[in-house]
């Protein structure tokens, strides 16, 4: 009698443990077909471990971009392949000895191009320390105009603003003021008055910098590489600078005399193949229904020979440190990107970036959870070459980047190990389950 139950108990054990396994099987099975998206949820088979290299991995790249750590603003540097230097923004005023110091260190002595996308503190703060410290042969500036006066009818612009007359034709001729951006904030004021006055060496001889107000259609070329412009717009009726000294280029379109953001520089820069876009602040959407804005006007201007150098961008630095109201859908699915860095102050008080933006990333194609790269959490980020790849090294990296596997290998490592401790627990003995 004890040993049929015991055989009867004995047959249910197995039929029990048998249908476990099999079910988990079948779970296993199922999710092989979703293996991507887990990996992405758990953050395994990393990018980081794929793309981040050692800094001296970089030396021999042709060219590097380095998205300098600055807190809640923006700060790009980039050694282009011929051996010249192009900077782009400062962050704010704090962390102009920070960038300064970040040059100096890659031994730069002078700056061959800066860019400043626009007039918001926390992107050319930083310059006007760089002013003091480096020679700067090429700016590039916003049609953005400083001056005083709180008011449209008070505003007055600063007697070193080269544009100045270039404004007061365009109001009397359109009795319009609310389209052309006024900055009256005195870190832009500082910053106008040290562009006109910044000069650089050529055969022991100080020469005044050239300045340009950048616009759609502006082109800086060089030996493999170029920097070309898509926005802001040229103004159709006033285009020129009237009356100014050193400024080239362009008046452009204006979103309102208060909207710094609508006034920022959106170019492609592009290193033998790889694409880098910047879109300074430029904003897509206010939150709120109608309105024309820099981002969405950007895209939907683009002819078809223009959309393709936007198809599948290498690194795109996301607009407006990832606020909502920049980096739109229409944005993301023209360009594609492979790789998204986001310039972000630790704990900020914006909450940049935003979780919409970082959802409309991982929506694109190219775009996986490892490629998203944030200041915030990993500093400095550097990009070059190593045998014709894309890579990037980290100032600080993360502990994902040390873990490198796929859910394949680890869901048949648990299923193994789960089966094994299925198999190998006993049940009480037969005898002891009547007591």
């Amino acid at each position: 009698m004890l040993m049929k139950l015991k055989s009867i108990l004995m047959e249910k054990e197995f039929r029990v443990k048998s249908t476990i396994i099999g079910i988990m099987l079948i779970i296993l099975i199922i999710t092989f077909f979703f293996a991507s998206d887990i990996e992405n949820l758990l953050g395994l088979n990393s990018t980081y471990a794929k793309n981040e290299v050692s800094e001296e991995s970089l030396t021999d790249s042709s060219f590097k971009v380095h998205y300098i750590d600055v807190g809640q603003g923006n700060s790009t540097f980039v050694e282009l392949p011929d051996g010249k230097t192009l900077l782009i923004d400062g962050g704010n005023t704090a962390y102009g000895k920070t960038v300064a110091d970040y040059l100096n260190e890659r031994n730069v002595d002078v700056i061959d191009y800066l860019i400043a996308t626009h007039a918001d503190s926390d992107h050319i703060g930083g310059l006007n320390y760089i002013f003091d410290e480096f020679e700067i042969v090429n700016i590039y500036r916003p049609f953005q105009i400083a001056g005083t006066g709180t008011t449209a009818n008070t505003f007055v612009p600063d007697q070193n603003e080269d544009l100045a007359s270039t404004y007061k034709t365009i109001v009397e001729q359109t009795g319009n003021r609310s389209k052309i951006s006024r900055v009256t904030s005195s870190v832009y004021r500082e910053f106008i008055s040290n562009i006109y006055s910044e000069t650089y060496t050529v055969n022991d001889m100080r020469i005044s910098s050239n300045v340009t107000v950048f616009y759609d259609g502006l082109v800086i070329s060089g030996k493999n590489y170029s920097i070309e412009f898509f926005a802001p717009f040229v103004r159709t009726m006033f285009s020129g600078l009237v009356d100014a000294k050193q400024t080239e280029g362009f008046a452009t379109e204006g979103y309102g005399a208060s909207d710094s953001n609508g006034a920022s520089a959106i170019f492609l820069l592009t290193c033998y193949d790889e694409t880098f876009l910047f879109t300074g602040d430029a904003p897509w959407t206010s939150g709120s229904d109608g309105g024309d804005y820099e981002e969405l006007d950007f895209v939907n201007s683009l002819s078809k020979s223009e959309i393709d150098k936007f198809n599948n961008v290498s690194v795109f630095l996301v607009g407006h440190h990832g606020s909502s109201y920049s980096s739109g859908e229409a944005l993301l699915n023209l360009i594609n990107p492979k790789f998204a860095v986001i310039s972000v102050g630790k704990d900020n008080t914006y909450g940049h970036p935003s979780s919409e933006v970082i959802f409309r990333l991982l929506q694109t194609d190219n775009l996986a959870f490892d490629y998203l790269l944030r200041t915030d959490q990993m500093g400095s980020i550097c990009f070059g070459e190593v045998a014709g790849t894309l890579r990037y090294v980290l100032e600080i990296s993360t502990n994902m980047s040390k873990f490198n596997i796929s859910w394949h290998e680890l869901s048949t490592m648990l299923f193994l190990f789960v089966s094994v401790l299925i198999v190998s627990v006993k049940p009480k003995p037969y005898y002891k389950q009547f007591h």
